[in-house]
């Protein structure tokens, strides 16, 4: 990820402002600029974004710096977090079925057809196994995808999922729009 596309949150941080992993005294997003001295070490404390785990917490911060990279504002926000909290609940997820999946980061194994990574992108159609397992590189897919679609940005959002992603189950998005709002506000989106 590009530190100059990170997205801060927290005590006294702008959260829509770029800010240099370096700052952050790490190469990731940190949702909290807390730093708590134990046994003589430091430990940079993370808060998780409404309704999330550390694992969909970054996750979802991943897709959310790609969204401000991309400049696609909230509706980009709440689309791709409600898609991906409706493919996959946040996380990145492997499957047997497409084998090199296996080799990377995985937070579970999903089993749908040939289906990988946070918005359960199919393998026969993203053909890069490497870029559908990294959260940051399978949002920007998802973008690509989501701002193909003629009046995107004004959609429903529920809709739009269902535009991107053509699933079997188009009713699934709305069950996830009010929670995704939830995030992208708490990241000022």
């Amino acid at each position: 990820m590009k530190s100059s596309s990170l997205v801060a949150l927290g005590a006294g941080l702008a959260a829509a402002a770029p800010i240099s992993a370096s700052s952050l005294g790490a190469s990731f997003f940190s949702v909290s600029s807390s730093v708590v001295v134990a046994d003589g070490s430091e430990v940079v404390k993370r808060k998780n974004l409404p309704g999330l785990d550390d694992v969909q917490t970054a996750n979802a911060v991943a897709i959310m710096n790609e969204n401000y990279a991309q400049q696609l504002g909230r509706q980009g926000c709440i689309a791709a977090i409600t898609t991906a909290l409706t493919e996959s609940s946040l996380r990145i997820l492997a499957n047997h079925v497409v084998p090199e999946s296996l080799n990377y980061r995985h937070d579970g194994l999903g089993s749908d057809n040939d289906s990988v990574g946070i918005f359960q992108q199919r393998a026969v159609y993203y053909t890069d196994v490497a870029c559908n397992m990294g959260a940051a590189c399978s949002a920007g897919q998802f973008f690509s995808d989501m701002t193909a679609v003629g009046g995107w940005q004004t959609m429903d959002v529920a809709t739009l999922c269902q535009e991107v992603q053509r699933s079997a189950i188009p009713e699934a998005y709305k069950k996830y729009v009010g929670m995704a709002t939830s995030i992208c506000q708490a990241a000022r989106l």
